[in-house]
């Protein structure tokens, strides 16, 4: 399918923690693990630890990606030897349930109906505007993290946190409540990490695995970024671009840390990173500090979304405009 026409299934029932523990439970069976394409920490942990956590209650469970097999190397640190990704067909997927974690649409799963992965569709996400796509939905908007679902999962089913599955889950829990520090953080994220650290997960290693180790190429992409920061808005909104051309010149690619860093200057409210990937294409990640704004409204303009504090989109207007698009959205919201 290379027009990429999204299939819409339709809204499913949203049920509480214990009717996902009850369908996940039971006598073996046969499981697929998805989660969404270009996956981040708490995607690729949550689809780990529930992989182990059904293989662990003994089902027989593959784990799929769309833009797999494998995963990136960032991620991939978290597999075991011998523990697969796949991708493509999978052959007995007929025979499958599948589990979607962190997966606000079905889209964002696969191009084609998710049901060719398996079924009935169990959805667990905390992203509040997943539109229940799955068979059965657990969503709550006010998780921290999928990571927190699938460890309250793991609670329902009577499953004892072991240390495989916690470090994946801890790796969820870092990386999407931003090292703790998002709004979205609450008790039970904190109470959620004591219980995986008591499991053997060790937060510095995994602080210096997942933020440290940066190629200079990377630091010296990001330098030049925060060198040509601009402000808007009297300072409210902050706004950096990087070019290809930039990329080139740094010797590195990875920006993804610069927008957190933009969000910390003073008196920002709304921070944006504006990156070329392809020729007239442009990729913006953007991010709110407070509860002044809903950066995912933002993206949501230019068919985006994500969170309330973080959020990303693909235009193909030039930087000043989307630096308007973003100013006059954040003006609509009260600036």
């Amino acid at each position: 399918m290379t027009h990429h026409a999204h299939h819409n299934r339709p809204e499913g029932e949203r049920v509480g923690v214990d009717r996902i523990a009850a369908a996940l439970g039971g006598p073996p069976r046969k499981f697929t693990v998805t989660t969404h394409r270009k996956p981040d920490g708490d995607a690729a942990g949550s689809m780990i630890a529930m992989a182990r956590l059904l293989r662990s209650q003994g089902h027989d469970v593959v784990m799929w990606h769309v833009d797999g097999p494998g995963l990136p190397p960032d991620l991939a640190w978290m597999l075991a030897p011998g523990e697969a990704v796949q991708a493509g067909t999978i052959e007995d997927a007929g025979e499958r349930v599948l589990v979607s974690v962190d997966a606000a649409t079905s889209h964002r799963v696969c191009d084609d109906d998710p049901a060719t992965l398996g079924g009935p569709i169990i959805n667990i996400d905390h992203h509040h505007d997943d539109p229940a796509w799955g068979d059965i939905n657990l969503i709550d908007g006010g998780a921290s993290s999928t990571a927190e679902l699938v460890l309250r999962v793991a609670d329902a089913m009577g499953a004892d946190l072991t240390g495989d599955v916690a470090l994946p889950l801890y790796v969820g829990l870092v990386t999407d409540t931003g090292r703790f520090s998002y709004a979205s953080t609450g008790a039970e994220a904190h109470r959620a990490a004591a219980r995986m650290v008591e499991a053997g997960v060790r937060p510095g290693e995994v602080y210096r695995t997942l933020y440290e180790g940066v190629p200079i190429g990377d630091l010296r992409l990001a330098g030049h970024a925060i060198a040509g920061a601009r402000e808007e808005l009297d300072g409210r909104l902050v706004v950096a671009v990087i070019t290809r051309d930039d990329i080139a010149a740094a010797g590195g690619d990875d920006s993804d840390g610069v927008v957190e860093v933009l969000r910390s200057a003073r008196g920002a409210q709304v921070s944006a990173l504006i990156r070329e990937v392809a020729d007239g294409e442009w990729r913006v990640s953007t991010r709110a500090s407070g509860d002044a704004f809903d950066v995912s409204a933002i993206a949501a303009i230019e068919g985006g979304g994500g969170h309330r504090a973080a959020a990303g989109f693909t235009s193909h207007r030039d930087p000043d405009a989307i630096i308007g698009l973003i100013r006059d959205a954040m003006i609509e919201q009260g600036a």
